[in-house]
């Protein structure tokens, strides 16, 4: 009986010296884990960049889709922000009317010298923005796809969310400021006390595209003589996605 004994104890022995791990074992487990972990964590900012990317390509399409059904509609692309120099007209891609064009506006007192209009998406008031500050930001003295109120039916409509426009300034006290909207990628807030959204310039670089509102990242276009799509427009957002890296998404081929 009690050799019985000891062999039930030599066996639970055995089996217990079988179960456990060894100082090496646990020390090589710990290592796998160290570099799983390691290799999560490397991967993710990967993971969150083409997220980044495969979003703003959505609305890339979007957009796209809904120049091409203007210029069907007016017979020309809608027109881009422009500036006089020297040299002739150039074009100013981060400063464009495209969101007034795309959304249409309501011309507000057409017998005025400084005609007012009225964005529909935006919602400005009675005063709108004038033709001098079209003139001023954006190089034109009018938006193309506009009418009167009574002639409604015939503008070219689009409605876009409040987390794809927002105000040039960020502040209402600024000087200078005036009621204007671009169509955006990101925007940290603006003048109307919208929340930021989308993917917003980032505060630790010195080369905000909108100075009056810092963060803000608009989508850019170029129809007078654009560089990529000859005789058509050139559209692209400008994607951060590292500290001094810069993802270009645009509707020209390489980038598709």
């Amino acid at each position: 009986m009690f050799c019985q004994s000891q062999t039930r104890v030599a066996s639970f022995a055995y089996w217990r010296r079988l179960g456990a791990f060894t100082l090496i074992e646990l020390l090589v487990v710990i290592s796998i884990i160290g570099i799983l972990a390691g290799l999560v964590v490397g991967l993710a900012p990967i993971a969150s960049n083409k997220l980044k990317e495969s979003t703003v390509r959505v609305e890339l399409q979007q957009l796209v889709t809904l120049i091409e059904a203007y210029k069907v509609k007016f017979g020309v692309y809608p027109p881009d922000g422009i500036s006089s120099t020297v040299d002739g007209v150039v074009s100013i891609p981060a400063r464009n009317p495209l969101f007034y064009e795309l959304s249409g506006v309501y011309i507000t007192n057409a017998t005025s010298p400084d005609g007012y209009f009225v964005s529909r998406a935006d919602g400005d008031g009675p005063n709108g923005v004038g033709t001098s500050e079209l003139q001023t930001w954006f190089g034109r003295d009018g938006i193309l796809n506009a009418r009167t109120y009574q002639q409604r039916n015939r503008l070219f409509i689009s409605d876009f969310k409040e987390s794809q426009y927002a105000e040039i300034f960020r502040n209402r006290t600024d000087p200078s400021y005036v009621d204007l909207e671009l169509l955006v990628v990101g925007f940290a807030t603006d003048a109307s006390g919208k929340r930021g959204g989308g993917f917003a310039w980032p505060n630790n670089r010195n080369d905000h595209p909108i100075p009056s509102n810092r963060g803000l990242n608009p989508w850019r276009y170029v129809s007078t003589n654009p560089t990529n799509n000859a005789g058509s427009f050139d559209l692209w957002a400008e994607l951060p996605v590292g500290r001094d890296q810069i993802k270009i998404i645009g509707n020209w081929k390489e980038n598709n």
